[in-house]
């Protein structure tokens, strides 16, 4: 993968991110909790994740 596309994917995984935290705060918050819970801290991980292993991918050639 070329560096410019390392941070399109990076931005993209980033994104994805971003809205899927925001569903499930608005689902707790509707719901009465305060904070996103174990469901928001594995979201965060699984971005983590996401974004190691996009940069840790070798070029291939």
């Amino acid at each position: 993968m070329s560096k410019i596309s390392k941070v399109i994917v990076t931005i993209l995984v980033i994104v994805a991110f971003i809205i899927i935290f925001s569903v499930i705060v608005g689902i707790r918050t509707s719901s009465g909790a305060k904070t996103p819970g174990m469901i928001g801290l594995a979201a965060l991980a699984g971005m983590i994740g996401a974004i190691k292993a996009v940069w840790n991918k070798d070029k291939i050639e």
